[in-house]
């Protein structure tokens, strides 16, 4: 296997091209855009702009096929069953809102139960907390443990004690970077006969994904966080829940048959794609899967554990700091906080080094609470980040604490 080298992957990236004095340790966030999503936007609205499953002369007819032909391969990325469980949306937190307000309507009712986990983006938190009330339901959390993983058993007995409807998982947290065995969760969530959504947007930028397997219902991810654009996403979902669903939006595209006083819904899945769609989005979304299903994963991954090897234990010697979860598998995120300096003040003085992380509450309140925390400075790496990155982000982080304590 040959030594992987980011710096060549980071020369896909433009922005990264055109501004080598950054170090974007940000991709939980948004991942930065590779050079054939950005050529492929803009040759369609170039060359091929046309609305799609309208149009009859050839313009539309290409942009139809070229639309479709991504769902294709949005669907043999994920090992969907068909192209016809390909939905979609605007991201990852719509595709949420799709599910949680359509089949909630149809399956939770009043002493049922909806459950989350601790570590949920508000995304997989507060659409499953509204439809639990609306439906007069429980809405339960289940914990995690000290070292920042899912607390299994604090699940099977969330599961065990009541009528269990759904359940909201991520796949990775945008946080602790834990790994959850998604597998082992759908199997034990089946088993009392709970569905299971699970937020794929901080996985989706790291291969592909095979929802057979999982053996999830749902799985949702975006196109902003896997190298593509902003404002395309995807839910995938079992073919038979998918149609027992009434439609999420009303409008023109989901529409086969109506009257005055009724409709009728066209076949999946343009039954969930009322409007026009981001035709541009899925295009560049088909480049970005291209590019992830043939890349080298596992030097990537080798390449990943020796920055993890340095970075953990270098964030944990410094004096005051406290990195947040110690999870058996982490996905490039690392979280810390300080006892003294806050976390926007940290970032600021990273930002003069050229050195872009976040700091907040990373849309999880939930989980800083629990951790005892308001807030956190996040570091996210990806596949255009070296181990010298890392190295001169934990020594301007030293130096930013030097300073501001």
């Amino acid at each position: 296997m040959e030594p992987y080298d980011p710096a060549a992957f980071a020369k896909r990236f433009p922005l990264l091209v055109d501004h080598p004095e950054l170090t974007y340790l940000d991709s939980a966030a948004t991942t930065q855009r590779l050079d054939s999503v950005l050529e492929r936007l803009e040759r369609f609205y170039r060359e091929e702009n046309s609305n799609v499953h309208r149009g009859t002369y050839e313009l539309a007819a290409r942009s139809t096929a070229a639309y479709e032909d991504a769902r294709k391969a949005v669907a043999h990325y994920v090992h969907a069953a068909s192209a016809e469980e390909i939905v979609f949306v605007r991201g990852t937190t719509e595709a949420i809102n799709l599910v949680a307000s359509c089949l909630s309507s149809q399956s939770v009712g009043p002493g049922d139960r909806i459950l989350a986990t601790a570590m949920e983006h508000h995304s997989n938190f507060l659409p499953w907390q509204r439809a639990a009330a609306k439906r007069k339901a429980q809405f339960r959390v289940c914990g995690l443990t000290a070292n920042g993983e899912l607390d299994l058993e604090d699940l099977e007995r969330h599961l065990a004690g009541g009528r269990t409807k759904f359940l909201a998982v991520a796949h990775v947290s945008n946080v602790l970077g834990t790994v959850n065995p998604i597998k082992k969760i759908t199997a034990v969530a089946h088993g009392v006969g709970a569905l299971v959504l699970v937020d794929g947007a901080r996985r989706a930028d790291s291969g592909p994904i095979d929802v057979a397997d999982l053996g999830c219902d749902f799985y949702a991810f975006s196109g902003h966080k896997m190298f593509a654009g902003t404002g395309i996403g995807v839910l995938w979902g079992r073919r038979a829940l998918l149609e027992r669903m009434e439609p999420y939006q009303l409008g023109g595209g989901m529409v086969e048959t109506m009257t005055d006083d009724s409709y009728g819904c066209r076949s999946l899945p343009e039954k969930f794609e009322a409007g026009t769609p981001h035709i541009a989005g899925a295009l560049g979304l088909h480049c970005a899967v291209d590019f992830l299903k043939n890349f080298s994963w596992d030097a990537y991954d080798s390449h990943r554990h020796t920055v993890s090897t340095y970075l953990e234990p270098a964030l944990r010697e410094i004096p005051g700091l406290r990195l947040l979860g110690n999870p058996m598998e982490r996905a490039g995120v690392y979280a810390v906080h300080h006892g003294t300096v806050h976390g926007h003040d940290l970032a600021t003085a990273l930002a003069t080094k050229g050195i872009c992380v976040r700091a907040g509450h990373h849309c999880t309140q939930p989980l800083h609470r629990l951790l005892g925390i308001a807030a956190s400075l996040r570091a996210s790496f990806s596949i255009y980040n070296s181990l010298e990155q890392a190295k001169k982000f934990v020594e301007a982080l030293r130096w930013a604490i030097r300073v501001l304590f």
